[in-house]
């Protein structure tokens, strides 16, 4: 029997169905690597719950080394920087390559600050979660502290921004004793120059305007962030806002390196995939989550469906490993979307349908737990 070669390339929520499928039943004569440069992965939908409290940062990773270990697959930490199609060889950061007969990119997305100035020495970026998360503790403490930093604002108004803002504001107050919102000497300021919750529907909009509002959080929903220094954020109207401390949470874009693999993409640099998972180009290449899209069937960029993909993914993979036919993968047009308040409260959306309360909490909470226990149980 011929050995093959998988390379799974980012440690993302579809990989990890790979890893556990292979743990539970490995394949004869295939070998597999997984390259990420964090072994230890962070879960998006907790982050938010980490930034309030409500988690400590390890409740939110997922251990991928150890899930390496279970199912027999090599584990490099490192960057993937190109792709030699003709020669089957990953190219990484260090200056290795490694064969590969089947290759799989789960990779995500990466923030795209290029339109505000400043933002990458002055701001705190969400991703990657290895930095920001002890850039944000650090943060924390100082805020705590007579002197320390007073303005605080989030830019971008999507279901991270929305969540962000309101867990730094929970955070920040909790076990303080001030009278009244006046008597708190940090200031919170939304930026959504498109709106708060532009793709969710318009019910789940007021009840985040509603939230932001009670919480006192200034909404500047009519302007966008051009500038970021360490003092002020300036916006496209030149007005400029007073800021010690600013959370980037905007739009993010596609590996840069993508461009280089000769793999058609979309206009937004992603990677365009078939209904099976496989690029368009190459069916010995797939792809899945945010980095890439299904040209027949597209969807937001949302983590549900790299969540959904990944027991496609998995099947596939290993059903072409072994050359089999692969069939197509529809993923649903409606989708339960949970946004968090902060407060151990949140909003639940599908469809035009939306309501918020402790109950839409609870569930993300149930949810969010059971997929971490899945792959981080002994």
């Amino acid at each position: 029997m011929t050995s093959k070669h998988l390379v799974l390339v980012g440690g993302g929520h579809a990989h990890v169905f790979v890893l556990e499928a292979f743990a539970r039943a490995p394949m004869p004569g295939v070998t597999v690597t997984l390259v990420t440069k964090e072994p230890m992965a962070p879960y998006s939908g907790m982050l938010p719950g980490f930034v309030v409290g409500h988690y400590a940062l390890a409740e939110c990773l997922i251990d991928v080394a150890r899930l390496c270990r279970k199912a027999g697959v090599r584990l490099i930490e490192g960057a993937a920087i190109g792709i030699d199609r003709d020669a089957r060889r990953l190219h990484l950061a260090d200056g290795t390559s490694l064969p590969y007969d089947v290759l799989s990119l789960d990779v995500g997305i990466t923030p795209d600050v290029d339109e505000i100035a400043g933002a990458a020495e002055h701001a705190l970026l969400v991703k990657p979660v290895s930095t920001f998360a002890p850039k944000w503790q650090a943060f924390v403490d100082r805020a705590l502290l007579a002197g320390g930093p007073r303005n605080i604002v989030v830019v971008g108004g999507g279901a991270a921004g929305v969540e962000l803002v309101l867990a730094a504001r929970n955070r920040l107050t909790a076990g303080q004793s001030w009278p009244d919102r006046q008597s708190d000497p940090l200031r919170y300021t939304l930026i959504a120059g498109a709106g708060i919750l532009p793709s969710h529907p318009a019910r789940a909009q007021r009840l985040a305007r509603a939230a932001l509002v009670e919480n006192g959080i200034t909404i500047i929903d009519d302007d966008t962030a051009v500038a970021i220094t360490p003092t002020h954020i300036r916006l496209r109207s030149g007005r400029d806002i007073a800021c010690e401390t600013a959370i980037v949470s905007t739009k993010a874009k596609a590996p840069t390196w993508f461009a280089s693999t000769g793999l058609a993409r979309t206009a937004g640099g992603y990677l365009a995939l078939r209904p099976t998972l496989q690029t368009l180009t190459d069916e010995d290449i797939f792809a899945a989550g945010d980095c890439a899209t299904v040209i027949e069937h597209p969807r937001p960029k949302a983590g549900v469906f790299a969540v959904r993909q990944g027991p496609v993914l998995a099947h596939h993979v290993r059903r072409h490993l072994q050359t089999g036919l692969l069939d197509p993968y529809i993923p649903q047009m409606d989708f339960l979307t949970l946004v968090s308040l902060g407060d151990k409260t949140a909003i639940a959306s599908r469809g035009s349908l939306a309501a918020a309360g402790h109950w839409a909490w609870v569930l993300k909470d149930w949810i969010d737990r059971r997929f971490m226990a899945r792959f981080n149980r002994a």
